[in-house]
């Protein structure tokens, strides 16, 4: 027995990684569905993994390409979500981008709540029509003109989560190839 034992060493740290790394890119995905940070997230764990272990983890054009992908997810969302409406809709004013993108947030922290996964991109949609109608409908008291505003304030909102979680998911595909398909 003692010498079946002495020739065991414990789990593999490779193994471990890999554990660690598989759990990290789910959560990340994850909490990214929720609209919480997760590509943030996956970020941290493709530079943490880099400097963990250089000489296998580290690749310069993953990185790159992890650090890029990132940027552009986020201002594709933020570009879209906020200043999309007021390049579509003139009329628009400052006070009515902000209070949509209110509700845009009160409506992805909803939808995430009562319908997981895809409940934040639906409920931001919503809530951004939801708040686009009323603003309008309030500023005009014009239901045409009120249902014109909500409606494409639901679909660059829509636009703008898909556009995010796309980059979610080419995200989790490199930190993926970082991590299990090192050179």
């Amino acid at each position: 027995m003692e010498q079946v034992l002495a020739g065991f060493s414990g789990p593999d740290p490779y193994m471990l990684e890999w554990l660690a790394a598989i759990c990290l890119i789910l959560v990340a995905v994850a909490m990214s569905l929720f609209d919480l940070p997760g590509n943030t997230l996956m970020v941290g764990c493709c530079l943490g993994f880099a400097f963990y272990d250089p000489s296998k983890y580290f690749d310069i054009r993953i990185i790159s390409a992890v650090i890029l992908i990132y940027a552009m997810g986020e201002i594709w969302e933020f570009v879209l979500s906020f200043f999309g409406i007021k390049k579509q809709v003139k009329s628009i004013s400052w006070w009515g981008v902000f209070l949509i993108g209110c509700g845009t947030f009160a409506g992805t922290v909803m939808g995430a709540t009562t319908f997981p996964v895809a409940g934040s991109v639906i409920g931001g949609a919503i809530g951004a029509f939801v708040m686009a109608y009323l603003y309008e409908y309030l500023r005009s008291h014009n239901m045409q003109h009120a249902g014109a505003l909500a409606w494409q304030a639901a679909k660059m909102q829509f636009v703008a989560m898909l556009g995010k979680l796309v980059a979610t998911f080419a995200l989790a595909i490199l930190l993926a190839r970082q991590i299990f398909f090192y050179a």
